[in-house]
């Protein structure tokens, strides 16, 4: 206790070191304002989203009465038409951020915060897949990026010459006498800092939690959070026992230190990265969809009717009982146009799939190789506690298609419609405008077990540089 007492107050008189944590909170306050910023914007496009959905219920339901002329008229009799209803008022789907997207922003700073839902999906309009900050290691600077690479220069500064600047000036002779042995000093001195520097993560992170615009995270995400910022100041402060423990002069530790955080957050994520390009490069930058989409809609609307009208009625086997022969004999009716957009849609997926198909083999290359990468893996393990990560998207953009599919089933339920014996195409009435699908946004719940891995990959990274660093303390010369 005496040794702890006794190296708080050698670092706490030394200016620089008071410089260097009032940097690291400036550059942390900047980005826990960075972040927050990111998700106001977030939650004020959703917000306009949803008034634009209100003014479209309020244009919808006054064409329901407006009849002051003949077209008028003739426009307020369509007014509940399913058709009609999807162009006027279509479904919103939003993702919300995470009480701890701000801290982390992942992929989520590249991302749509809102969409329109429609009975069919236009391929033609859906942006070039993202390729994920979390698994390439780009992004905005957020709080998890001063996590990732302030941390550890802290710990670094804080670390180097805890032992041989004693040597050094002649002053571990009479720490000996005060404190037991060298090693029994070296641990001491790397306990004070490592509780120096989660201490002020642990303040830093906390505030960017309290000061989150979307809310307070779960008790338990917020535990996983710093537990895991506690396990990486622990990893730092063994790779820096390691360098310490050769038992070299300062500038010796100080380079390899260095060498260390270069090679951990820069050069092995570059080489994870174009690793991954190389072995599957992308080319969905080759190919116009907007030109393509049209194409495959020439080719589709070119086809017999009942090869289209074919298509729709085993792809929808619950509509069977809605086909007539007057289907077949022209491409005006509304089992043309369900199988029309079926086929066309189906079509655009699987070219958009084979050309997204580089990138999503390169990201999944990229996520095998991060895993031995502890740096990148604890960045990876701090975008699924914000639900910001390539899979959570992954997640959300399933949830839209499943919401698709749950609007499109009830608009062909009023398309194909039976009515004593007859398919009749059924209207929304005023009220039942009110009563239409709505879009819920849902977190998903951590994978646990992607978690703990990860977590224990972190720890056993830490326990082999402790050994080493055990083993080679052995010969520590006092």
């Amino acid at each position: 206790m005496m040794l702890l007492v006794y190296e708080w107050k050698h670092i706490s008189r030394q200016p620089a070191v008071w410089i260097l944590f009032f940097f690291f909170f400036v550059i942390g306050g900047y980005a826990i304002y960075s972040g927050n910023v990111l998700t106001r914007k977030k939650l004020a496009a959703i917000e306009e989203a949803k008034k634009e959905s209100v003014k479209d219920y309020h244009t919808a339901l006054k064409a329901f009465a407006d009849t002051g002329s003949v077209d008028k008229k003739q426009q307020a009799d369509n007014a509940g038409n399913p058709y009609v209803i999807d162009y006027r008022y279509p479904r919103i789907a939003y993702d919300r951020p995470y009480p701890l997207t701000g801290l982390a922003a992942g992929i989520k700073d590249i991302t749509p915060v809102t969409e329109k839902v429609n009975y069919y999906i236009d391929y033609a309009v859906i942006d070039r897949e993202m390729i994920n900050p979390s698994i390439l290691f780009e992004g905005r600077l957020d709080l998890v990026y001063v996590n990732l690479y302030l941390i550890p220069l802290l710990i670094i500064v804080l670390v180097y010459n805890t032992i041989s600047s004693e040597k050094e000036k002649g002053i571990s002779n009479l720490l000996i006498v005060q404190g037991g042995s060298l090693k029994r000093i070296l641990f001491g001195k790397l306990l004070t800092r490592l509780i120096m520097v989660f201490w002020a993560s642990l303040i830093l992170n906390a505030l960017g939690m309290v000061l989150s615009p979307s809310g307070f995270p779960s008790a338990k995400d917020a535990f996983l959070w710093f537990f895991l910022l506690f396990s990486y100041c622990v990893l730092w402060i063994s790779i820096g026992f390691v360098i310490i423990s050769l038992d070299r002069n300062s500038v010796f530790s100080l380079f390899s230190c260095m060498g260390s955080w270069i090679f951990l957050l820069l050069l092995l994520p570059l080489i994870i990265n174009k690793t991954a390009q190389w072995q599957h490069p992308s080319d969905l930058k080759l190919l116009d969809l907007e030109e393509k989409d049209r194409h495959i809609s020439d080719e589709v609307w070119a086809m017999k009717p009942k090869m289209v009208v074919g298509s729709f009625y085993r792809n929808f086997p619950g509509y069977a009982s809605a086909y007539r022969p007057a289907d077949t004999l022209d491409n005006q009716n509304d089992a043309f146009f369900a199988g029309y957009y079926d086929i066309k849609q189906n079509r655009m997926k699987r070219v958009i799939d084979s050309l997204w198909d580089g990138d999503k083999k390169a990201n999944q290359t990229a996520y095998r190789l991060i895993r031995y990468n502890p740096v990148q893996s604890t960045e990876h393990l701090f975008t699924l506690l914000a639900r910001t990560s390539r899979s959570d998207y992954s997640d959300y953009k399933q949830d839209v298609s499943d919401f698709q599919r749950r609007w499109q089933t009830y608009f062909y339920d009023r398309v194909f419609s039976i009515k004593n014996g007859k398919r009749t195409l059924s209207k929304f009435s005023p009220e039942e405008l009110k009563k239409l699908p709505v879009f819920t946004i849902k977190h998903h719940e951590v994978r646990t077990a992607e978690f703990i891995y990860g977590m224990l990959f972190l720890w056993l990274v830490s326990i082999v540089c402790w050994a080493g660093g055990l083993l080679m303390i052995r010969k520590f010369k006092q």
